[in-house]
């Protein structure tokens, strides 16, 4: 494999992680941004910080972040964006045997999470008949 490859494929190892933080954490639908507006000022406590702050200090960061929420929506639109433009290009690159190959590679790796996801169903669903 040539170095410049291999490197392409590095980086879109930590692009993609990244993409399914950003995928993660935003919105499902739009309703669901303006039912967040209208109800009080909340915003999420970075770690350790609920037992240490006040209520005032709680609302003064919530305050902060909605302050900074439009602008991070919009960098993490535009880093989805150059993302999705990487993983274009180092796509162009394989031949067609190969991107055969990753397709196959990433519908397996579905087929085991589906799988590893039932498999955990029903073991909680026997769990649960054994309790009752």
């Amino acid at each position: 494999m040539s170095d410049s490859l291999l490197k392409k494929v590095l980086v879109c190892a930590v692009v993609l992680p990244v993409l399914g933080l950003l995928v993660a954490n935003s919105p499902l639908s739009i309703g669901q941004e303006k039912a967040k507006k209208a109800e009080k000022t909340k915003g999420r406590l970075p770690a350790y910080y609920a037992d240490v702050v006040s209520a005032e200090q709680k609302e003064k960061i919530y305050a902060i972040q909605a302050k900074y929420d439009d602008q991070i929506k919009e960098l993490n639109e535009q880093l989805a964006a150059v993302a999705k433009k990487l993983n274009d290009e180092i796509e162009a690159v394989l031949t067609a045997e190969q991107k055969a190959k990753i397709d196959a590679a990433r519908q397996e790796a579905v087929a085991k999470k589906k799988k590893k996801s039932d498999d955990k169903k029903k073991a909680e669903t026997k769990t649960e008949a054994k309790a009752n």
